[in-house]
């Protein structure tokens, strides 16, 4: 009789026990794993943003988290409910400054067209950040990157600082660029305007996009037939959890095609292999997406408009056409965004990341709890048996 009642007490502790390591597996799981998370981390919700003790800033909402480096304009993108980016995490960097010189007229930027090139890595960034609060409501979150002067040291040999020498990057040291970056609370409608009325209008998708205005002014033009050059780099295997390496691939959407690309190719020749991207005719925006190479869904993308406007020296503005080419590099994919010629007035252009929400990865509950649960139930199996051998 004994016996039957410790069974009867030791099973009901074994599940209680067992109920209680469940219950806090599903906590974790709905949480999306933020027990890990430093406690100045934003929290998911409404457009929010955090300066970390590192220096980078975290910008986040529900859906989508992006964390900016203090070092130079790199922006690491991921779903918010994916921890940290175990899944599934990208990233848009802007690597290189650049004068070229267009000699096959496709208005694109090859390797063998340079003249001059920086890595931003060389140069001082400070990061200022802000928002907009309408009866409460955040409704805006936005950051800005400002280039200064040539740092006092650095390493010119860094492959993630891009291709350049200290002859450009001195050339280049007074030239100004700001980078502002903004997140919505709610689709923003904008429009590509300059004294001739409005080009195009566009959306920015609330949440889910993170929008940026790169401003590009004295620049010191070699002649007015040479061209800027930005190198932004794409990454989109950056994921923090246990993976297949190469987990996702870059396609571009294309007018005649859509070309594949993944991070371990590497097509660079110092002869100038870079694709110029043929634009869609049925729209002004440009789209790479960032796609999952297992389930063949879009994720993530790059997106930029193919047009900039130029403010002349007296304030005249002026839409110019923007052309990109890319090329995998072997660490990533190098997209060039082609400016034409502006000398004495700056030039304004609006790239964009961002997340596709209906693509969220499916996140289940923690490995960690779902073992101590299986121990709890292991445990108790094994306390039954022993009990009822000795019955």
């Amino acid at each position: 009789m004994n016996t039957l009642n410790n069974i009867r007490k030791l099973t009901i502790a074994a599940f209680l026990m067992v109920t209680f390591i469940g219950t806090m597996a599903s906590n974790a799981a709905a949480m999306g794993g933020d027990m890990g998370h430093p406690n100045d981390r934003p929290v998911p919700g409404m457009p929010d943003h955090t300066r970390m003790q590192d220096g980078s800033v975290w910008i986040n909402t529900d859906i989508l988290t992006v964390m900016a480096s203090p070092e130079q304009p790199d922006f690491h993108f991921w779903f918010t409910t994916d921890d940290n980016g175990t899944n599934a995490r990208f990233s848009s960097n802007y690597v290189n400054l650049i004068e070229f010189e267009d000699q096959n007229n496709d208005s694109a930027f090859q390797m063998d067209e340079i003249l001059y090139s920086a890595p931003l890595s060389a140069y001082e960034w400070t990061i200022t950040t802000g928002e907009v609060v309408v009866d409460g409501v955040t409704q805006e979150v936005w950051l800005k990157y400002t280039k200064s002067g040539v740092k006092s040291s650095m390493m010119m040999d860094d492959p993630h600082d891009g291709f350049g020498d200290m002859g450009a990057v001195e050339r280049f040291a007074d030239v100004t660029i700001q980078i502002w970056a903004h997140i919505y609370l709610n689709d923003y409608t904008g429009e590509v305007t300059d004294d001739h009325g409005v080009h195009f209008n566009y959306t920015v998708a609330g949440k889910s996009e993170l929008k940026t205005d790169i401003e590009i002014a004295n620049f010191p033009f070699s002649s007015e037939n040479s061209s800027v050059a930005l190198r932004v780099k794409l990454n989109e295997n950056e994921a923090t959890g246990m993976q297949n390496m190469h987990q996702h691939r870059i396609e571009t959407r294309e007018r005649f095609r859509n070309t594949t690309l993944e991070s371990d190719m590497n097509w660079t020749t110092t002869g100038g292999n870079e694709t110029r991207f043929e634009q869609r005719n049925s729209t002004l925006c440009q789209r790479m997406d960032f796609v999952d190479s297992t389930t063949d869904v879009a994720q993530g993308y790059f997106t930029w408009l193919d047009k900039a406007v130029i403010t002349w020296p007296g304030g005249e503005t002026e839409a110019v056409n923007v052309t990109a080419s890319y090329v995998p590099s072997g660490d990533g994919t190098a997209v060039y965004l082609a400016y034409p010629y502006f000398d004495d007035g700056s030039i304004l252009h609006d790239p964009s990341i961002g997340l596709y929400p209906e693509a969220a990865p499916s996140i289940g509950i923690p490995i960690n709890y779902v073992v101590v649960a299986g121990i709890g139930v292991v445990a108790l199996l094994a306390i039954l048996v022993v009990l009822v051998r000795k019955k």
